[in-house]
């Protein structure tokens, strides 16, 4: 340091070197030694333009001469460095200079406060951005969820319509068809007539499994409960796999949305079991509340090691994840346990009715 200069100067110098505003505070005591104000004694280039005023004009004047009362946040930090000696720093958006700045205040010597301002006004445009695309990135989910839920309340009534209709039209056909044919076996010889009413009566049966299997009535005439009752037997028995059913819970009014998206989730809860779990039985669970339905799917298969939701593409592939987008579009949520060797539970919960995608 040249012998010339001050402590001041050499800090100035030093600071004059940095391209972020920065300004130098001398503090000013009374004369019993209390503390008073600070004084601007240097400033840098930068700090000049972001102020938007010069050098002399700024020298020797008191801070709060410069800065607004609605600067107050950037008061106290140099305020608090020049009492307590103590390090402080401030974010936040300044009125006087339009921007958005983050202060870092230290005393580098005694009686003398450095503040450093880093201009973060860009940095806080872009995580503004950000937040506004993370926001309408959560309403495209929450509609793509929502559009997945009604694409498969569509599709159910598609397959709704078809199995009426393949019902009514195909299955009366056969029922009068194999009438007559037993009509003609009273007049004729049964032994001739027999083979057709045989593969009419096959044909018959093959329509009522098709239509069950295409969308069942029971769910539509009867209820949630015998529907699942009634899924699990049909898919499990021909596996070799045990079924019990088992409802709780009072009376619940569930409407047919909910019916048809827990039906389809058992569906595909069942289909895993069958593939994947190696189980010998499997105990279905409806349990009842005033505002919400839980379907429990326990099976005694092979379970996995791990119920985080990283794992269960290994174990159900899409399943799991397609019943979890489906039930947070309602409101709902999948819970998954389970421990290799030891099976596992699938726990779904809905409200009892929903309305345009929103659960109620």
């Amino acid at each position: 340091m040249n012998h010339d200069q001050t402590p001041y100067d050499a800090l100035g110098a030093l600071f004059a070197k940095i391209l972020e505003p920065v300004a130098l505070y001398r503090a000013i005591y009374d004369e019993r030694g209390d503390f008073q104000d600070v004084v601007y004694i240097e400033v840098n280039s930068a700090y000049e333009q972001v102020m938007d005023i010069r050098r002399e004009e700024l020298i020797g004047r008191p801070f709060r001469e410069i800065w607004s009362e609605k600067e107050r946040e950037w008061q106290d930090i140099i305020l608090q460095v020049a009492t307590t000696g103590i390090y402080a720093r401030h974010e936040g958006p300044s009125y006087d200079t339009g921007k958005y700045l983050h202060a870092i205040a230290f005393s580098p010597t005694r009686s003398v406060v450095a503040v450093i301002f880093l201009d973060m006004t860009d940095w806080k445009r872009a995580e503004e951005v950000l937040l506004e695309k993370e926001v309408l990135l959560t309403e495209y989910r929450q509609e793509l969820r929502t559009l997945a839920a009604r694409l498969s309340l569509a599709e159910e009534r598609t397959r709704r319509e078809i199995a009426v209709k393949l019902h009514d039209r195909v299955g009366y056909s056969l029922v009068s068809l194999l009438s007559r044919l037993r009509e003609l076996a009273e007049k004729h010889s049964p032994d001739d007539i027999a083979p057709a009413i045989e593969e009419v009566e096959g044909l018959l049966s093959d329509t009522r499994s098709l239509t069950l299997e295409i969308s069942s009535p029971l769910l539509y005439e009867v209820g949630l409960e015998p529907a699942l009752a009634s899924l699990g037997d049909r898919m499990l028995t021909p596996h070799g796999i045990s079924v019990d059913f088992r409802e709780c819970g009072p009376e619940a009014n569930i409407s047919m949305e909910i019916r048809i998206l827990m039906y389809q989730m058992a569906q595909e809860l069942l289909l895993n079991v069958i593939k994947h779990a190696g189980a010998k039985k499997v105990i279905l669970r409806v349990q009842r509340g005033n505002k919400r339905v839980r379907l429990l799917v326990e099976d005694d298969g092979a379970g996995f090691s791990s119920n985080t939701p990283k794992h269960w593409g290994k174990w159900v592939g899409m399943g799991l994840f397609s019943i979890r987008e489906k039930l947070h579009s309602v409101g709902g949520e999948i819970r998954v346990f389970s421990e290799k060797g030891k099976g596992s539970t699938v726990a779904i919960v809905a409200p009892l009715a929903f309305e345009g995608g929103t659960a109620q």
